[in-house]
């Protein structure tokens, strides 16, 4: 029996498009052994968002290659798609997908084996792409929690986005695809769906005739079988009235959002093509906020943009602090060949993008802290995780509102939705107990 490793950096929806490839291997016979373990085939699903994901991309690429001299090495994602050319200079690579052709990965797997293919190079234009033709997603294999992904692609062009370069326009799967996948996945025995896409917020306004994002949860609620859900990344813009009022009422919606700000300063966002500014932001957060309780909200930030001042930091600074924001991931700016930023004067140097990160990064561990401890003593449910924690044996689960929680027990609570009551908060973990 052949062997075959996958190693995926980068978002959520990667991670999906994954699962799927393993699927297909898994069902043509192949067995999935870990990356550091020896295969037949590795494939690295790669990101491209930063100068590093590229890097350690590369990095995975040498290591498999380290393991077994013989095996062939396949690289697709993101950054196959935006710079197959560079790839193709390294020795180590054997093969290079793009995402379009990533629907079939295992059949040009199996061609190139087979030398039915002698094509190293396989990808198209993603930008003449017009429709959404991923497969279903039917498993969600060693976790608790299933994804979905409704949508992929970018119609817009912020100003240091490689993402519609390597992602392509906006389209949308169909609604009854979408509740077909999810009638399935829920048949399975998965307790929480997440729902996915490159931008969320766009789903449904390329179809025929348009929908929205908030007909979809409305749809999806109806779903019996489903017990909870949560939303990945939002654009602060597509939360329309429609959209906020179906979240305040829905009863399966895990009060949990990610929306990324990526600049404090309004001079910053309109320099990175943002289309909203800092009070818009604030006001959206905490209309939120106030009327969904306990509400977790994450936010994005890039520090170092090209031109960005200890002024403007210091206001991003300020307004992150004075903000209910649960966590951030801060990114230091990284330029990408081919965006506008890339051209901009006033670059930042590294060293003062790595001060500003970690003042950034310090300021998320006590805002997330702070929100962590303001739950102590709250009656809640996590769905508790197939894994235990590596560090201390424990239990763990996750809240709707995106506290991951230890808890004493024994494994029949595994994939369960389980009663508990927050207990503690420290820097490294939450403890809770069951309720009973």
């Amino acid at each position: 029996m052949k062997k075959v490793a996958i190693n995926t950096l980068g978002c959520r929806t990667n991670q999906l498009e994954s699962s799927i490839i393993i699927d297909d291997f898994r069902l043509n016979g192949w067995e999935i052994v870990k990356f550091s373990d020896v295969a037949d085939v590795y494939i690295i699903n790669t990101c491209t968002v930063t100068g590093k994901s590229d890097t350690n991309s590369r990095y995975y690429i040498r290591q498999a290659k380290r393991t077994n001299q013989d095996a062939k090495i396949i690289v697709t994602g993101c950054y196959a798609q935006t710079s197959p050319d560079e790839l193709s200079g390294l020795n180590e690579v054997d093969l290079i997908v793009g995402n379009t052709e990533k629907n079939s990965l295992f059949d040009l797997v199996k061609a190139f084996l087979f030398k039915t293919s002698e094509e190293k190079i396989l990808v198209s234009d993603i930008l003449q792409e017009e429709e959404f033709n991923d497969k279903k997603v039917l498993s969600a294999i060693g976790r608790t929690r299933a994804n979905i992904k409704i949508q992929d692609g970018c119609n817009y062009r912020c100003s240091y986005c490689i993402v519609p370069y390597a992602r392509g326009k906006s389209r949308s799967n169909s609604l009854d695809n979408i509740l077909d996948q999810v009638k399935t996945i829920t048949k399975q025995g998965y307790k929480e769906l997440v729902i996915s896409g490159i931008h969320l917020g766009q789903w449904g306004l390329d179809l025929s005739p348009q929908n929205s994002l908030a007909n979809l949860i409305k749809e999806i609620e109806k779903i019996e079988e489903l017990k909870r859900f949560r939303l990945s990344s939002i654009d602060p813009m597509e939360f329309n009235d429609d959209l906020i009022e179906t979240l305040i009422n829905s009863k399966k919606f895990c009060r949990h959002l990610h929306i990324s700000l990526q600049s404090g300063n309004d001079e910053i966002l309109k320099q990175m093509k943002r289309r909203y500014t800092v009070e818009q932001y604030s006001n959206l957060i905490l209309n939120l906020t106030n009327n969904i309780p306990n509400l977790a909200v994450g936010s994005d930030i890039i520090v170092g943009f090209p031109g960005e001042t200890d002024d403007h930091f210091g206001l991003t600074y300020k307004n992150l602090k004075n903000l209910p924001i649960t966590y951030i991931h801060v990114f230091s700016y990284s330029r990408r060949k081919g965006t506008p930023a890339d051209k901009m004067p006033n670059q930042v140097h590294d060293h003062i993008k790595k001060k500003r990160n970690t003042l950034l990064t310090e300021l998320a561990a006590n805002k997330n802290l702070e929100f962590r401890k303001s739950q102590i003593g709250r009656e809640t449910e996590i769905l508790v995780e197939l894994a235990r924690d590596k560090n201390t044996g424990l239990l763990k689960g996750m809240t709707d509102n995106f506290i991951s929680v230890l808890i004493e027990g024994d494994d029949r609570y595994k994939n369960t939705l389980t009663k508990v009551v927050i207990e503690d908060a420290y820097a490294e973990f939450t403890k809770g107990k069951i309720f009973k």
